[in-house]
């Protein structure tokens, strides 16, 4: 008996192999599509809006949005406390942060403050990136969250 040429004992495989995919392929099945002809993708949460919000747990990672807050005070150059005494969320400024209506911060002015909440950090870690007294420093790692401002704007009357 002679020897199968090389085509030969390459395609029974192959055939095998095709077989095995289609049958897999059948099974899975074709992806259901809604009927406005767009899959179907989770919307993205809305910017947190309320102080309140930012506090809570978990928010870390939300986009935030805060309009008319009020300077509380001023705890370094890149920091500061907003809102009242009861809910008072502490702000980073990013180092780039935009603030293109020059919006002077001091204590009492309102604001509109757009970021990003984020866990807060170690106490040794607050004081050696945003200059804070360790007070400060423990106080905004006992509250868990703090919001990265990426933009400042000045808040519409």
């Amino acid at each position: 008996m002679g020897r199968r040429p090389r085509a030969v004992r390459l395609a029974i495989p192959a055939a095998f192999v095709a077989i095995l995919t289609f049958v897999a392929l059948w099974r899975v099945g074709a992806p259901v599509v809604p009927a406005s002809g767009k899959r179907a993708e989770p919307e993205p949460l809305a910017a947190l809006t309320q102080i309140a919000e930012v506090l809570a747990d978990n928010s870390v990672g939300r986009r935030a949005s805060l309009e008319q807050v009020v300077i509380q005070n001023i705890a370094s150059p890149r920091a500061l406390w907003i809102g009242a005494d009861e809910e008072r969320v502490f702000v980073v400024l990013d180092p780039d942060v935009k603030n293109a209506s020059h919006v002077p911060l001091r204590a009492g002015v309102r604001v509109t403050l757009i970021g990003l909440v984020r866990a807060a950090p170690s106490e040794d870690e607050a004081i050696r990136q945003w200059a804070l007294d360790p007070a400060t420093a423990k106080v905004v790692r006992e509250r868990g969250t703090y919001l990265h401002v990426t933009e400042i704007r000045a808040a519409a009357d």
